[in-house]
């Protein structure tokens, strides 16, 4: 189980800072290691040396967050995303992690008390209904993910993916009841 630091709100940008970097390693360089290593284009630098970022696009990669440390900085609505299954070899190769939770808050005890609720019903889950020698990720292959969420008691979320921008494993059979309830626990 794998817990990553993310933020949900756009990425914090000084544009002063970006044009003392930008006079300080050149456009040229800027443009080469931070807006076109950019894995979705969402950043572009404008003519004026100011930076331009399409946060709805971006995927928190944090690289160019990496690279102009004082000019770029996460949000302020900073939470955790949790993947289960990731691994090196062995029976399929190497898998990416699958995103069970996509964002949650870890500000409360509650919240840590969550988290670790969601372990222990995924290690009574896996004990369960794992074969002998597989690990967590080629459980969740074999059985699908929506039997393993509904084993360890997490709804399904259209931003639970396997491969970022490729496919989700959410069902497109009734997808329109299925979102309409997402949304519906969403306002509640």
């Amino acid at each position: 189980m794998a817990v990553i630091g993310i933020w949900r709100d756009d990425m914090k940008v000084d544009q002063d800072e970006v044009k003392a970097f930008v006079a300080e390693k050149g456009r040229k360089y800027v443009i080469d290691n931070v807006v076109s290593r950019c894995p979705t284009q969402a950043l572009s630098l404008n003519d004026d040396n100011t930076l331009n970022v399409d946060n709805r696009n971006c995927v928190r990669c944090m690289h160019c967050i990496n690279v102009m440390t004082k000019a770029l900085s996460p949000g302020d609505d900073k939470g955790v995303t949790i993947l289960m299954g990731g691994k090196r070899t062995l029976k399929i190769g190497d898998l990416m992690g699958t995103v069970i939770v996509p964002f949650m808050k870890l500000e409360t005890e509650d919240d840590y008390e969550r988290l670790k609720e969601i372990a222990e019903e995924t290690i009574d889950f896996f004990a369960e209904n794992a074969l002998e020698h597989e690990r967590t990720g080629e459980m969740i292959e074999r059985i699908g993910l929506a039997n393993f969420l509904e084993g360890i008691g997490l709804d399904v979320d259209p931003h639970m993916i396997s491969e970022p921008r490729q496919s989700s494993y959410v069902r497109m059979d009734k997808w329109d009841e299925e979102a309409q309830k997402w949304f519906d626990r969403k306002a509640a």
